[in-house]
């Protein structure tokens, strides 16, 4: 990080530019479609630190911000000739749905912060107390742009860019309360400041989705609200249903107070850089209140891509005996009881890629389930993949395997190119196996986890958790099976960089012992665990926190491969100048 820090000058000098401080900051409000062209470079962003650097203190608003010079957002410079960068972003949010401790700016402009629920707790709550406003920006962008955030608080030095290996350095201006970055591809962000006050920042294409637009195939969300009151396609329970062949547009600037359901449909599309808002609803683990922002039971074809979901009242994406799935950038963000991200039971062929999940409970997790109507028609799950996500697990596991696992097949379950930002509660990895299903070649390689402090609250320390057992709360749920088996597990080029001493690594079978079922035993069965380091640590047989117990062929095949963790991949932007255009919706 790099840290700018004002001089002082003499008293007189300072009262003086402290009245031309006062004035209010002159920021123009675009019309819809209007285009500003605005240029920045950076060099201008250090510049832009010491820009009447005589100023040592500024006059708050009546929001707690400082007023700060009428030029500070506006950084002109001269055209380079290279390539003009595009950024679109919606203006309007009502009052009552906008964050106000932070703003964020791109020139002169003020990109308008979507207030959003998180919850820092770590003792599981079924009601979830302590939850506190947090903020989510979205914009669409080809190339380039540097954005300044102004605080309401002081930063006192304390701001990191994740993920890490995007390379942002934030650059701190305490005097002014303001961080100054630059975003040069798409991909989602977090910008994590004291007291766990976070922007999340969420880049999508530029116009990728403008073909759904002025379509009459297409059900349209355009900017604005949402809801059962304003909109024929929501229904009096806040549900859209949705049947075969129709497609959703939830644009950029919409926010959606609904849930989407569908069943018995296939060929169902819901895609755009809108917000699916749950925060108006009610959600109660005694009363048994829920409203699952996407509900989809034997369907098929489904595509859902770019949406971002905040504070779901309950799981977020529930996928239920359905074939041939595609979740593709999508965004969510949790923080009430029973808040998983991706819910994965007793379906086939689902791809989950490019997405980011802050979850309160289960991130990412795969289930087999019986069917509700018919209990002896268990589930069966394959061909499940998770790659190139950024995971943040509040509360639970961060990738899971169960532990509800009814019906014999559970297979080729992959979790590729994971980047965990934080976990603070129990196993990053994990598969728990606690009903019959005999689980076979589930695969966790190429994993980043920058912050592994889990153990927090009611949670465990252990990091990697492997076992077929019986489970007193889980394994009787739905209905009750004898136990199954784990055989063929990979864990490969796994690079955790910091969090706690302790982690522990647990794979163990188990004999079951309940009454009729004869002591039968239940192994875990060909593990391979390659280029695991926790920290400055190699795991191998070795390990101190290392447990095992029942276990046929686990193999430690450490090689000499460099350990890289996860590939964030991000666009190339060396093609793009200084100069860039702000269109806004």
């Amino acid at each position: 990080m790099f840290y700018k820090k004002l001089k002082f000058l003499p008293i007189l000098f300072i009262f003086l530019i402290s009245l031309v401080a006062c004035k209010d900051p002159s920021t123009s409000s675009s019309q819809v479609n209007s285009y500003t062209s605005l240029t920045t470079t950076s060099s201008s962003i250090s510049s832009s630190n010491t820009n009447s650097s005589v100023v040592t203190s500024y006059t708050k608003d009546e929001n707690g911000f400082y007023i700060l010079e009428d030029d500070y957002f506006k950084n002109y410079s001269k055209d380079d000739g290279l390539q003009t960068s595009k950024i679109r972003f919606a203006e309007y949010i009502p009052e009552e749905l906008k964050y106000k401790q932070m703003k964020l700016f791109v020139g002169d402009k003020e990109i308008p912060l979507f207030n959003c629920k998180t919850n820092m707790s770590q003792t599981w709550s079924g009601e979830a107390p302590s939850r506190m406003n947090n903020s989510v920006a979205v914009f669409e962008l080809q190339g380039k742009v540097t954005l300044k955030l102004q605080c309401s608080f002081a930063l006192l030095d304390e701001c990191t860019i994740r993920p890490l290996e995007a390379n942002i350095s934030p650059i701190l201006d305490d005097n002014r309360r303001v961080i100054t970055f630059e975003i040069s591809s798409t991909g989602q962000y977090t910008i994590e400041l004291r007291s766990n006050r976070v922007l999340h920042l969420f880049v999508n294409d530029y116009k990728e989705f403008d073909e759904y637009k002025n379509n009459e195939n297409v059900i349209y969300f355009g900017p604005g609200v949402h809801n059962k009151d304003n909109s024929k396609y929501i229904n009096q329970y806040n549900r859209i249903n949705l049947s075969s062949n129709q497609t959703v547009f939830v644009d950029l600037g919409a926010i959606v107070h609904a849930g989407f359901s569908a069943n018995n449909s296939s060929n169902i599309k819901i895609v755009g850089s809108g917000i699916i808002d749950g925060s108006i609803f009610d959600r109660s683990v005694e009363r048994n209140t829920t409203l699952i922002p996407y509900d989809f039971n034997y369907c098929n074809n489904i595509e859902i891509k770019g949406i971002i979901t905040t504070d779901p009242a309950g799981w977020c994406y529930n996928m239920y005996f359905c074939n041939d799935v595609i979740l593709d950038n999508i965004k969510i963000i949790s923080s009430r009881s029973n808040g998983d991200g991706v819910s994965i039971q007793s379906c086939q062929r689902v791809d989950v890629t490019n997405s980011f999940i802050r979850s309160w409970d289960d991130s990412l997790v795969v289930k087999n389930y019986p069917h509700w109507s018919n209990k002896n028609n268990q589930g069966l799950t394959n061909d499940i993949y998770f790659g190139d996500c950024i995971l943040w697990t509040d509360l639970a596991q961060s990738m899971e395997v169960g532990f509800e696992t009814i019906g014999k097949t559970m297979e080729n379950i992959t979790f590729e190119n994971i980047t965990v930002l934080h976990n603070f509660h129990k196993p990053v990895i994990s598969i728990h196996n606690g009903n019959n299903a005999d689980l076979k070649n589930v695969v966790f390689k190429n994993i980043t986890v920058e912050d592994a402090s889990l153990g927090r609250g009611d949670g465990n320390n252990i990091f990697i958790e492997i076992t077929t057992e019986f489970s007193a709360t889980w394994s009787t749920k739905h209905t009750t099976t004898e136990l199954g088996s784990i055989d063929g597990v990979t864990i490969s080029n796994v690079l955790v960089i910091d969090g706690r001493d302790d982690l522990k690594v647990s794979i163990r079978g188990s004999i079951d012992t309940r009454k009729g079922y004869n002591n039968t035993e239940h192994y875990v069965s060909n593990v391979t665990i390659s280029n695991v380091l926790i920290k400055d640590t190699l795991l191998d047989e070795s390990y101190k926190d290392l447990f095992k117990y029942m276990t046929n062929n686990l193999v430690f095949d450490n090689n000499s491969n460099k350990i890289t963790g996860s590939d964030i991949k991000y666009n190339d932007s060396s093609m793009y100048g200084s100069s860039y255009i702000v269109e806004t919706l």
